[in-house]
C-alpha cells in the first residue's frame, strides 16, 4: 500500500484534514473529515477494516466515510500534505 492512511489520520491529532480518494464506482470524491468521533461508535463489529478500509467522519457530509489507501490522491492537514499517484 503507498500511503496508510490510518497514520496519516493519526498524525493530525483530532485537527480536520481533507481526503481525496477514488470511490469504487470511479469517480473522485473529496472529504473533510475528524479522527475524534471514534467514541461515537458503540459495539457491533467494524467489517470495513477487515476489508482494508480505513473508516472516518465526514464532517460535511454528517456521516462515517470509508477510503481505501491505495486509492488515495491528496491528503491534507495543516503542514502535513501528501499527494499520491492512483
Amino acid at each position: 500500500m503507498k500511503a496508510n492512511l490510518a497514520q496519516l489520520i493519526e498524525s493530525t491529532k483530532g485537527k480536520f484534514f481533507s481526503v481525496t480518494f477514488i470511490k469504487n464506482d470511479g469517480s473522485e470524491r473529496v472529504a473533510n473529515g475528524k479522527d475524534f468521533y471514534s467514541h461515537l461508535q458503540r459495539g457491533g463489529e467494524n467489517k470495513v477494516a477487515k476489508a482494508g478500509y480505513t473508516s472516518f467522519y465526514d464532517r460535511n457530509a454528517g456521516h462515517w466515510v470509508c477510503a481505501k489507501g491505495e486509492r488515495v490522491k491528496h491528503f491534507k492537514c495543516g503542514a502535513i500534505e501528501e499527494t499520491f499517484s492512483v
